[in-house]
């Protein structure tokens, strides 16, 4: 389920209250849950966790200003959030920033969990830890199937 619309029109009008906080528009979807329809916008902070009280402005002011978008859309509801500790990384710039943080990467036969060291256009160097011995292991970028931010246990 998607309208581009309601979507676009909420980066729109979030983008100076994310600007003037220095925060980052993650992310503005549509989904459908449970038959409900959920406009989920998330934010963050890059200079660290984002605060509940953040998200309850940004959820205020959003709310506040979308009417304006969404007068063919049925009934739904919004959701402002934090992407999570463990977002997904989507972009070049999101891999690049992550260098030194700790990573879970999938490709089509392995699982791997260990820390970013190097990017590079084809290719992520990964900080691992096997039967106690650290090594760093080279993955091709065209072998990823998800790479994310991971906790550490």
């Amino acid at each position: 389920m998607e309208n581009k619309k309601l979507t676009e029109g909420a980066k729109e009008i979030l983008k100076p209250f994310v600007e003037e906080r220095n925060l980052i528009l993650y992310d503005s979807v549509l989904v459908k849950e449970d038959g409900n329809i959920i406009l989920r916008v998330t934010i963050d902070n890059p200079d660290g966790p984002i605060d509940i009280d953040t998200l309850a402005l940004a959820n205020e002011y959003l709310s506040e200003r979308i009417d304006k978008y969404d007068d063919n859309m049925p009934e739904y509801m919004l959701e402002v959030s934090s992407p999570g500790a463990e977002r997904e990384l989507r972009t070049d710039e999101e891999i690049e920033k992550s260098i030194e943080k700790y990573i879970h990467v999938e490709t089509p036969n392995m699982v791997y969990e260990g820390t970013l060291k190097e990017f590079y256009t084809d290719k992520i160097v990964v900080r691992i830890n096997i039967k106690g011995r650290f090594k760093n292991l080279e993955i091709n970028k065209s072998d990823i199937k998800l790479i994310r931010l991971a906790v550490k246990f």
